[in-house]
């Protein structure tokens, strides 16, 4: 039997669910699903010798070492064992990185982050938030409240315009509902992103709520094939598994909540940012944009500085130069994050951007840490 350990269960985990078993589909073992405080149920399951292996969020290594698991192969979920195990998680540097700058493309120099600190996702996040922001001047303000009053008096005391990460999207719809409370317009004052993708929280909250989605089929499947090469003879010998640490990207959604500049091209840029894989053209941008082509394609040559084409261009190489750097995604993975569904058609482009391949950039390149290319 291999153990899902998981420290809350809801509908948001489903996607995860059904990676992880269809990553595991060479395997015949049967899985149970185990949420809340598992430890005991895990050190007791061990204690029986009913686990084959152990999928799941640890907080640490001394935290596995409290477990006493006797030697069960583990996947690690995140990256609070990470070094210690086999890891697939999110890359939370990224989701500061893109979050910090699609703020200060917005005119933002003033931010705020709402989400509890510690060593956990939301305090990782946070943690990456404040470093993006620094490296671009912007200062941030940190509020780990939780309670609508609290975060109102909080936003009440912001400078303006300010921008605000939040860890998840239920505290991204208690903020704007509490900015609404203390008066504050949303976006002119206070542009606000999430994290989930939660799209019934936009119910609650009154209007569409920017947010990153986390790519949680992509992280089961890979953590399932770990548990996979764990188990089986491609690992060569237990605990010797080819990718040890996967991190893959986030994806922002920009919306209402934090799209300051109406504009025709912003709006584009949203689209395109949303849909990086989507092959699209000039004038389907234009149609996303509420323009006519030519309109379009004067105001992103006046904003840009360069026609659509090229902008297009630049922005796929930006995102494929910056997936190869910190993510473990695969080179043709990464192709088709950036519209290339062809692994040839995508080197060959990248080899015209930058003189070299995919892959040579990639081992030239510092800053992805100890990672695996999957």
């Amino acid at each position: 039997m291999i153990a899902i350990a998981l420290p809350i269960l809801s509908e948001s985990e489903i996607p995860l669910i059904q990676g992880i078993r269809e990553g595991l589909k060479s395997e015949k073992h049967e899985d149970l699903v185990i949420s809340g405080g598992y430890e005991g149920a895990l050190r007791k399951l061990a204690g029986q010798k009913k686990l084959t292996g152990i999928i799941g969020e640890f907080v640490s290594a001394a935290w596995l070492d409290s477990v006493e698991l006797g030697g069960i192969p583990l996947v690690q979920l995140g990256a609070g064992a990470s070094g210690r195990v086999p890891s697939v998680a999110t890359d939370w540097n990224l989701l500061g990185e893109v979050a910090a700058q699609n703020l200060f493309e917005e005119g933002i120099r003033s931010a705020a982050y709402l989400g509890a600190p510690g060593p956990h996702d939301a305090g990782r996040i946070g943690d990456a938030f404040e470093r993006a922001c620094d490296g671009l001047g912007i200062a941030v303000t940190r509020c780990a409240e939780s309670s609508p009053a609290a975060i109102t008096h909080f936003l009440s005391l912001l400078p303006r315009p300010a921008g605000m990460l939040c860890a998840s999207d239920r505290l991204a719809r208690i903020a704007l509902l509490a900015a609404s409370s203390a008066g504050l317009a949303i976006p002119r004052d206070l542009a606000v992103i999430g994290v989930g993708n939660a799209r019934l929280e936009a119910l609650g909250a009154g209007m569409e709520i920017s947010s990153f989605e986390i790519p949680l089929g992509e992280i089961g499947k890979r953590a399932g094939g770990l548990m996979a090469d764990l188990l089986g003879k491609t690992a060569g010998k237990r605990g010797a598994v080819k990718g040890w640490r996967i991190v893959l990207p986030p994806r922002l959604h920009v919306r209402e909540s934090s799209m300051r500049s109406g504009s025709g091209v912003r709006r584009a840029l949203a689209w395109l940012n949303s849909h990086p894989e989507s092959p699209v053209t000039a004038g389907e941008l234009a149609r996303h944009a509420g323009m006519s082509r030519r309109s379009f394609e004067m105001a992103v040559r006046g904003s840009q500085g360069c026609p659509p084409g090229e902008m297009l261009k630049r922005m796929r190489r930006a995102r494929a130069e910056r997936l190869l750097r910190e993510t473990s995604l695969g080179i043709a993975a990464i192709g088709k994050e950036c519209g290339y569904p062809e692994l040839a058609v995508f080197s060959a482009a990248f080899r015209r951007w930058t003189g070299m391949s995919p892959r040579t950039f990639r081992s030239h390149s510092s800053g992805m840490g100890s990672g695996t290319v999957g």
